[in-house]
């Protein structure tokens, strides 16, 4: 895996330095440390002479201490001041990028994926920083003190050698065993996390209450939070037997290197006090080795999931160049040229041969069963997805060849499914202007659309933030959400609009009321109307009607009804519904 986009981006050596030289002067303290802390003891114990030299050891002790804090505080400080900075750097990169990740791509699985995984990668890039740092600090403080021992006695430096490389394999068997407990902790504990979010978030509200579902739902969250709490005992025991093993392991370790101590103690090479030292730094040994392993595992792992934000970053983006000749123009004619589709993965078609011409300042309805590929074919004319066979063409030109500026400016679009911004109501409908809409336009425009929300009633009006859960909020019903989006599209000055089931929250008299104000307000501008309720879209130019991903017909709603039986029967089944056929 190449990492050289994210040393020469984000590894930033200037902050990583100072911090290795910290952890330099960290890690060798210790064994530094070994011989000062013998002679002081031997010193207090009175089997060295001169109190002055008690006192010099004393304050060298003590020194050192004072300098490993101060440098502990310092790379401590390096590391939160490296993690907030790169968490700043990461996340907003992170966000660009998705925000220049092609939109076929951003529905596929692996782009959520990815996405997912990559939400911690500011504390992943922390977590590189930090273990790079700490194992510098432990190799030297395990080096230079088992250089110490060994100048004191090479058999048993030897000895205590053979017994940290045991420990450290014996222990890295024992932590396999129990190697991502959290994660089979958290997984089983997924089903009860999931029952307990329906009794509490708000969304699942109503419906619990009206169906009565609250002593159901509670029945299954005991059960799987009893059988959860089981798995996770097991799992905790099974932990508990394996640490306190290795807590044996540590104890045995500790008498051995007594042992081993003994003989150059009882040998008149080392005084007692230096025999207390080096015991005291030889259990040291034994746990930074232990953080060794596991900082080593930190920055595999930390490594491996750097690869995720790799493929992250190699994404497909949309194509930022293009032409900019249809910036400005009159809108002459859109064109759909035999043009076909399929979904990556699907074996069939969504779209096939489809061949239409939309003129300029004319209303046109699209309709269709559910499946027959009206959202899709959306899709294509605005520039989301790219066909598989055929153009798109505006004013005789492929609209991919136009810069994905330029092919926005062309298109104002209510989606079937839109997005419910929490901003105030003029912050959502001014979204995409340059300035946000005066008050006496907005008024007209809300007048014209019969939208007339309670929130409007309040004290800040057309500012009133749309979100329910502050106290300071509001909320629209779906219909009112809807015709806000409309409004948006209104006020755009593209000249395309497209209405993806705009009205699917309305009755059909009130769609149908609606629809006709929506010409009035889009006279001037191309218009597509895309709808299931054929009675409310009767009145377009022309009605283009889909049938499994064909296009059968494309004529106004009198002579659809003569020509077109597919259509005449959709009608037929939906007339009752309407004041009149």
């Amino acid at each position: 895996m190449n990492l050289q986009w994210y040393r020469t981006s984000y590894l930033s050596w200037r902050e990583y330095v100072p911090y290795l030289l910290s952890a330099l002067i960290i890690g060798a303290i210790p064994a530094v440390s070994i011989r000062l802390r013998g002679e002081l003891i031997d010193a207090a114990a009175g089997t060295a002479t001169g109190a002055h030299v008690f006192f010099a050891l004393l304050v060298a002790v003590i020194g050192l201490a004072l300098l490993q804090v101060v440098c502990g505080a310092v790379s401590q400080r390096m590391a939160e001041r490296h993690q907030i900075r790169q968490s700043a750097r990461l996340e907003a990169a992170r966000l660009e990028k998705a925000a220049k990740v092609s939109y076929p791509v951003t529905e596929t699985e692996r782009f959520h994926s990815l996405w997912q995984r990559t939400e911690d990668v500011s504390d992943l890039d922390s977590g590189i920083f930090c273990s790079l740092g700490d194992l510098t600090q432990l190799a030297v403080r395990v080096g230079l003190s088992l250089a110490v021992l060994w100048t004191m006695d090479a058999w048993t430096a030897l000895g205590i050698l053979l017994l940290l490389a045991a420990g450290v394999f014996l222990n890295r068997k024992l932590a396999q065993q129990t190697e991502g407990f959290w994660v089979r902790y958290r997984e089983n504990m997924r089903r009860t996390d999931y029952l307990s979010s329906l009794l509490m978030q708000r969304e699942f509200a109503a419906e619990r209450k009206l169906f009565s579902f609250d002593d159901e739902i509670t029945r299954r969250y005991q059960s799987s939070f009893a059988q959860a709490r089981r798995e996770n005992a097991r799992l905790g025991q099974g932990r508990f037997r394996i640490e306190t093993l290795m807590q044996f392991l540590f104890a045995g370790y500790s008498v051995v290197v007594v042992v081993l101590l003994l003989r150059p103690l009882l040998g008149g090479k080392i005084t007692i006090g230096l025999f207390t030292s080096a015991f005291y730094a030889a259990v040291g040994l034994e746990e930074s080795c232990k953080q060794i392993y596991a900082a080593v595992l930190d920055l595999l792992t930390a490594v491996r999931q750097l690869g995720n934000l790799s493929a992250f970053w190699a994404l497909e983006e949309e194509p930022t160049a293009g032409e900019n000749r249809t910036a400005g123009e009159e809108i002459r004619s859109i064109e759909f040229r035999d043009v076909s589709f399929t979904y990556p993965g699907s074996a069939k078609s969504v779209l096939e041969h489809v061949s239409f011409r939309l003129e300029p300042g004319k209303h046109y309805a699209l309709v269709g069963e559910n499946g027959s590929g009206k959202s899709t074919l959306v899709k294509l004319l605005i520039g989301l997805y790219r066909p598989d066979g055929g153009e798109v063409l505006v004013n005789g030109r492929s609209t991919y060849l136009l810069s994905p500026e330029v092919r926005r400016k062309l298109y104002a679009v209510v989606f079937q499914d839109f997005y419910r911004f929490p901003l105030t109501i003029r912050e959502n409908v001014s979204l995409g202007l340059d300035s946000p809409a005066a008050d006496a336009t907005l008024q007209d425009l809300f007048a014209r659309l019969d939208f007339h929300p309670k929130t409007l009633d309040r004290p800040a009006g057309l500012d009133s933030d749309l979100m329910p859960l502050y106290e300071t909020g509001a909320g629209l019903s779906g219909g009112e959400w809807q015709k806000l989006a409309v409004a948006r599209c209104v006020l755009s000055p593209a000249p395309i609009t497209v209405l993806d089931e705009p009205n699917a929250a309305l009755d059909p008299m009130a769609e149908a009321t609606v629809y006709a104000a929506y010409r009035e307000l889009l006279k001037e501008k191309t218009t597509l109307f895309i709808s299931h309720r054929l009675g409310s879209v009767r009145l377009s130019d022309e009605i283009l009607v889909l049938q499994d991903g064909a296009l059968i017909a494309m004529a106004p709603h009198e002579q659809l009804l003569r020509e077109c039986p597919h259509y005449a029967a959709l009608y037929e089944t939906q007339k009752g519904l309407y004041r009149a056929d």
